[in-house]
């Protein structure tokens, strides 16, 4: 009950997001894949990159 009224006091001063790409079932589970793989990968690896950690400005 609470969560709900923070989530509806959120909207009324925020208010809501439609996004302007409406991407079938497959193109979702394609992007959720990629961001998966990119976010295992950069967690393994454990390299610094300049623009991804910060270091661009």
């Amino acid at each position: 009950m609470f969560q709900a009224l923070r989530q509806r006091r959120a909207v009324q001063r925020v208010g809501t997001f439609t996004s302007p790409v409406d991407l079938p079932a497959w193109g979702n589970a394609v992007v959720g894949l990629g961001a998966a793989t990119a976010s295992t990968e950069r967690a393994l690896r454990l390299r610094y990159n300049w623009l991804l950690d910060g270091g661009a400005g």
